[in-house]
């Protein structure tokens, strides 16, 4: 995850971060990360900013491009949204007051079909 407010295991932005993402297969179907990519559930309203990574955004819609991308760092962004091609869910079950109150997602993900 990119480094953000000091957090543990983050990594500057930029090609150390890029090495990382790089390591994620190609055919898979669910990815979870820890942080969310650029512009789906990342804005934090009290920094006035999306905080999500560029790198991980490239990573998911040009390269990877699972169904379901998973994550929860930025609890601001709770929900769901879609390019039209994946699924992102920030799962958070923290608030951004860090109270375990939001309710779990369920989804459904379809069986590929069999050869």
């Amino acid at each position: 995850t990119p480094w953000f407010n000091g957090w543990g295991f983050n990594l500057p932005r930029g090609q150390s971060l890029l090495d990382k993402w790089n390591l994620v297969p190609e055919g898979i179907d669910i990815l979870m990360t820890h942080g969310p990519p650029l512009g789906f559930r990342d804005w934090v309203p009290k920094e006035l900013q999306r905080v999500g990574c560029v790198e991980l955004l490239n990573t998911v819609q040009k390269r990877v491009r699972p169904k379901l991308h998973a994550f929860g760092g930025i609890h601001e962004g709770y929900g769901i949204m879609t390019d039209g091609y994946t699924t992102f869910i920030n799962a958070s079950t923290c608030t951004v007051s860090f109270q375990p109150t939001n309710p779990p997602i369920v989804f459904d993900l379809p069986n590929p079909s069999s050869s």
